[in-house]
């Protein structure tokens, strides 16, 4: 019998080959995915990866999971992906109207004269100057940050948890660029099971573009992205142990920082109540998350928070 083609042949621009990771842990195979946005993704899940029903068999939760845990049936929730008329989303997209992020500062150099080294100008040149060479000295070093947000949440945290975190991330965004530094936003879900692990990175912003609000909003507060359309990747992963009881363990942040490769001063988003994110006033839970974050030296947490509130306030009139 011809063997069935792995995902990561099939889909290699998505689908990453499995490969061994070391961490303080242990020793892990690691099954990833990569996507440039929700479109992306979308692209993705419509082109029907093979399910590997070696492991899942025919008892998949990305279908199965009720509606009032996991939302929208599955095919439903495919389509959502790429539905704007969702009125959280539209909600999510006025208040952006408000707290549009400011480009990040650029690279910024001086220019320098000097006898050697660097491009000869030639009216310096014609002249009989000595310092014939001109170059380039960094005025600015540019700082650059990634902010990393675990899609999956607890279940018993409340949709005003994941909305309120979807627009801290955005505020923090803005007020990251105004500092000048250069901001990449990524969400992600890492889950484990024994030694394997399955790792999927939905990248929202890189630096010196704008963030992609619909990929920011879909990832994070849709329950369907996670309940359905992550666990759909989770079945089409090509992992050998039994995953099928509980899809795995969510990766605490030691793990997850180790596994992404973050750096030290790289920002991570965990669970809401983790972070102080409790749903019910914007500006606490945002003054809670940047304490949590070590952010209060960077942010000018009274202005941002007296921000934040009155553009919530505007739009709930």
């Amino acid at each position: 019998m011809e063997k069935i083609p792995q995902n990561f042949k099939t889909f290699p621009k998505n689908v990453w080959e499995p490969r061994q990771v070391q961490t303080s842990e242990g020793n892990y195979t690691l099954f990833g995915f990569h996507f440039k946005g929700i479109q992306d993704f979308y692209d993705f899940l419509k082109k029907e990866p093979r399910i590997n029903k070696e492991v899942w068999g025919g008892g998949l939760e990305s279908i199965n999971n009720d509606a009032d845990f996991a939302g929208e049936p599955y095919e439903s929730a495919v389509e959502k992906l790429v539905r704007e008329m969702d009125p959280g989303y539209q909600e999510y997209l006025q208040i952006q109207k408000n707290i549009h992020a400011k480009a990040a500062k650029v690279h910024e150099y001086q220019p320098i004269k000097s006898v050697a080294g660097g491009m000869v100008n030639p009216v310096d040149y014609t002249t009989g100057s000595p310092t014939i060479y001109r170059s380039s000295r960094l005025i600015t070093k540019p700082k650059f940050l990634t902010i990393d947000t675990q899609v999956a949440y607890l279940s018993h945290t409340s949709k005003s948890q994941v909305f309120n975190r979807a627009i801290i991330i955005t505020n923090l965004i803005r007020a990251l660029e105004r500092k000048g530094y250069n901001v990449d936003v990524n969400s992600f879900m890492l889950a484990y099971k024994d030694d394997e692990l399955i790792q999927a990175i939905f990248q929202i912003k890189q630096h010196g573009e704008r963030t992609n609000y619909q990929s920011l909003y879909k990832s994070l507060v849709d329950v369907e992205f996670f309940r359905r359309l992550c666990f759909r990747l989770m079945e089409v992963s090509d992992v050998e142990n039994d995953w099928s009881w509980g899809y795995g363990r969510t990766a605490e942040e030691s793990l997850a920082r180790e596994v992404l490769k973050l750096k030290k001063d790289d920002i991570y988003f965990d669970q809401p109540s983790e972070m102080g994110i409790y749903g019910h006033d914007i500006g606490d839970d945002f003054e809670n998350a940047i304490e949590h974050l070590g952010l209060e030296k960077i942010i000018d947490v009274p202005r941002e928070k007296e921000i934040l509130e009155e553009c919530v306030k505007v739009l709930r009139k």
